[in-house]
């Protein structure tokens, strides 16, 4: 049996990016730089692809509260619009839990560009459509509780994947 449970819970953040729009996208859409910020991936920004972001597999980076034991997941995409340098958006599902692989969560992932006013780039990004499924129970997830950590982590990380793109 597959229970779905929808959450509107988005998760969504807005800066301003010195560097031109092509060159963010290209952080967003070079699979070498977007794993500099992200994880290691297969993507191919084109409507249609699949792909995978795979999270690192050392347990050291995995950090003391997750189990050594067992290896993260990777978590499967499919790209949903890729209007380059202006939108990327995919869709993803990845494992709730290690513990209970039969339990997912889906959410969508969109991250728009535009033209800043000094010659940069808006980037405004936008992780909504969270739904959990489950075979046989109802996961419960709230996103909000990470976003703040991962949103910084994730400023900082593509900033310096720009400087490599340069």
């Amino acid at each position: 049996m597959k229970q779905t449970v929808a959450n509107d819970d988005a998760v969504v953040f807005e800066c301003e990016l010195p560097e031109p729009r092509d060159k963010v996208w290209r952080a967003l859409t070079e699979r070498e730089l977007l794993a500099a910020w992200l994880m290691p991936n297969d993507i191919r920004p084109e409507a249609g692809a699949k792909f995978q972001l795979r999270p690192v597999t050392d347990a050291a980076s995995r950090g003391a509260t997750e189990c050594a034991a067992v290896p993260p997941a990777p978590v499967e995409c499919e790209v949903l619009d890729a209007d380059p340098g202006r939108l990327l958006r995919w869709r993803q599902r990845e494992p709730a839990d290690a513990v209970a692989p039969r339990h997912f969560i889906e959410s969508v992932v969109s991250f728009e560009l535009a033209d800043s006013p000094g010659g940069g780039t808006h980037l405004r990004v936008v992780h909504d459509g969270f739904t959990t499924v489950a075979c046989s129970t109802v996961v419960a997830f709230r996103p909000r509780a990470k976003a703040a950590i991962t949103r910084n982590a994730a400023i900082t990380l593509m900033s310096c994947s720009l400087r490599r793109a340069a």
